[in-house]
């Protein structure tokens, strides 16, 4: 296993993912930038990357702040682009996103929202799902279809 996954609490109920591979760092869903500023500074930490899972503003609320202040470069869906903050690397399914040495597989799962998609670190089994899968159920549907 080559990839550690740290949640960090954001808001008053969500969570961004620290990812980390081989002296890389990437931030998944930053819903807002304080706490993962914190965060980085804490464990002297520069983060090389942003993976965006969906649009809503609690998931990508913290990305303007977090690009200035450390020019990550930001990975999301290709079909969602002109609802998320600008994209280095818009992905669809199948592309490989990678995090140092570790690569996942972008999954399309729409439901929550139609340009939702999944990361699936195979190698290190660690499956980023974001609001399309939750402890004990899916995430809530609001513009697919289950």
């Amino acid at each position: 296993m080559t990839l550690t996954a740290t949640p960090l609490p954001l808001l008053s109920d969500n969570y961004a993912w620290v990812l980390a591979s081989a002296g890389e760092t990437a931030i998944v869903d930053p819903a807002e930038a304080g706490p993962v500023i914190a965060w980085c500074e804490a464990h002297k930490v520069t983060p090389a990357k942003i993976l965006l899972t969906h649009h809503h503003a609690d998931h990508i609320d913290g990305v303007p702040d977090l690009v200035a202040r450390y020019g990550c470069k930001v990975v999301g869906a290709k079909a969602d682009a002109h609802r998320l903050p600008p994209l280095d690397q818009a992905v669809a399914e199948g592309d490989t996103v990678t995090v140092g040495d570790a690569s996942a597989t972008v999954i399309d799962t729409p439901g929550h929202t139609v340009g939702h998609i999944s990361l699936y670190f195979a190698k290190d089994g660690i499956l980023v799902s974001a609001d399309t899968l939750f402890t004990l159920g899916c995430g809530r549907v609001i513009e697919g279809t289950m």
